[in-house]
């Protein structure tokens, strides 16, 4: 099975596998949990808003939120994720939009189904 390229068109970058998108997305994330901090602005907020909304798209996951507000933040929140039949603490994104409310997401998951949008054969 050919490698999976992922387009991040915010920052008109190709990353010639699945894998390195989602090592260096998870990277961003870590920090962001680590530091404790909001992004506003900056390259990476507009990498991680342009994943979330394209993410939204191909899956008509929370349109109607999206249609109605802004993207104003993106924090890291730790949750609880379901692996292999374990429960097991991981770090994710929210994004925090305009009305004040928060939507919870993984970057992994995200960028693998814009990467089987973007590698359709």
């Amino acid at each position: 099975m050919a490698a999976k390229t992922v387009t991040i068109e915010s920052k008109d970058y190709v990353f010639n596998t699945l894998k390195e998108a989602q090592k260096y997305y998870d990277a961003i994330v870590k920090e962001l949990f680590e530091t404790n901090l909001t992004q506003t602005t900056g390259r990476d907020f507009e990498d991680l808003k342009w994943i979330y909304r394209t993410y939204c798209g191909y899956t008509k996951h929370n349109l109607d939120k999206l249609g109605k507000y802004d993207i104003i933040g993106v924090k890291s929140i730790r949750t609880i994720r379901e692996k292999g039949g374990q429960y097991v603490p991981t770090e994710c994104c929210a994004i925090i939009l305009s009305d004040g409310s928060e939507a919870e997401f993984y970057t992994d998951k995200a960028i693998k189904e814009i990467a089987l949008k973007q590698n359709l054969r």
